[in-house]
């Protein structure tokens, strides 16, 4: 999968994150672009803390998080929802980096989406309707 989303993170920033000139005019400039191993450099930069969350970190805390209820539904989601917005975040720092790069934001929006669907668990947990990512996750492993 690391593949996958760094060609798609490449292709995002080749296509629309570059500076474009201007084809007439009279400047000798080198067309510049994100190579595809930069992008899986990126990628694993950013995973490696969310590694850390997933699998460390949650393989301690699994006694509190496969429960039902409340406390394991928050600390759950929270552990994910850190993990995913960590990971958005460094990937946007790596392209960040590059100076011919403008409108690195962009890497950032799926936090918004993670922000969303955490705060919905909570809102919907009374109701029914949130669920606990831990428990959902060791469904699809194992089930």
């Amino acid at each position: 999968s690391g593949v996958v989303i760094s060609t798609i993170c490449r292709s995002i920033a080749n296509t629309y994150l570059t500076h474009q000139h201007p084809r007439n005019s009279n400047s000798h400039v080198v067309r510049q672009g994100v190579e595809w191993l930069y992008a899986f450099d990126i990628h694993c930069n950013a995973f490696f803390p969310f590694f850390v969350l997933i699998y460390c970190a949650q393989f301690f805390l699994l006694p509190i998080v496969l429960q039902r209820g409340l406390v394991s539904l928050i600390v759950s989601n929270t552990l994910y929802a850190l993990a995913f917005g960590w990971y958005f975040y460094i990937t946007h720092l790596g392209y960040r980096a590059l100076p011919f790069l403008s409108g690195t934001e962009v890497f950032l929006f799926p936090v918004a989406g993670v922000a969303a669907i955490y705060v919905l668990n909570f809102i919907g947990f009374p109701f029914g309707l949130g669920f606990n990512a831990s428990r959902l996750v060791a469904h699809l492993y194992f089930d």
